[in-house]
């Protein structure tokens, strides 16, 4: 399926913007296709919940694990989520295995991989400035049974 925004072809289910799948096992298809990712019960309590909530972020936003969509999925958290600028930043900084993400990609790396993203960048921004709410940073329990399209119908979230 083509994104609106460019010629990315969608791999997975959880990228159709009007996917019927619900936030759990849109979550499960996230670690089931990208099996290197880091499951967040495999380190420190501390980054867990971190974790947790970046990839349920991967996965409302419609991103892969692609560097690109790896930055596309950190300025969606910071714009589109109520956790804030500040907040992330601060989770990132005091997380050891975010940190070590970090090391091992290269900060030229991200900062290139900003770099291609720059016209997502601007719809998801533009996206933030319009939507109706945020996402919730730690969403309720109850978000994991519902559809994915459903969510992202009342949260104004637009797959990029």
């Amino acid at each position: 399926m083509r994104s609106p925004v460019g010629d990315r072809i969608h791999r997975f289910e959880y990228q159709r913007q009007d996917s019927a799948q619900t936030l759990a096992a849109g979550l499960d298809e996230y670690y089931r296709g990208h099996p290197c990712v880091i499951r967040p019960d495999a380190i420190s309590p501390e980054s867990a919940a971190l974790f947790r909530r970046h990839d349920i972020c991967h996965v409302i936003f419609g991103l892969d694990t692609a560097i690109v969509d790896e930055a596309m999925a950190d300025l969606r958290t910071m714009l589109s989520t109520d956790v804030g600028v500040r907040r992330y930043v601060q989770y990132l900084r005091t997380s050891k295995e975010a940190q070590d993400i970090f090391a091992e990609v290269g900060y030229s790396s991200a900062f290139a991989a900003t770099l291609r993203a720059l016209p997502r960048f601007l719809h998801a921004l533009a996206q933030a400035l319009r939507a109706r709410k945020r996402w919730p940073w730690d969403p309720p329990e109850r978000y994991l049974g519902e559809s994915l399209a459903a969510l992202r119908a009342d949260h104004g979230i637009r797959v990029l």
